[in-house]
């Protein structure tokens, strides 16, 4: 899913960059390769003038395992 706004990751995290991203699966899956900092880490979907939704911590973990699992599947099914 393409976003006509940018999805940010964000970290308080002072060594990880936040990044933008255009869809919400590549914010996840960037959000994956820095799961060990999962407690630091939240994607900010920007729905507005300032308003965000912002999706962290088990909701965030369990997105993760979804798009890494579906990945995989995909992956080995030589897709």
């Amino acid at each position: 899913m393409y976003s006509t706004n940018p999805i940010t990751v964000h970290s308080w995290f002072p060594d990880t960059a936040n990044k933008e991203f255009i869809s919400l699966q590549a914010a996840i899956e960037y959000a994956a390769e820095h799961v060990d900092e999962l407690p630091a880490i939240e994607i900010l979907i920007r729905t507005g003038a300032r308003r965000y939704v912002i999706i962290w911590g088990d909701q965030l973990a369990a997105l993760i395992t979804r798009v890494c699992v579906l990945h995989r599947g995909k992956a080995s099914q030589g897709h």
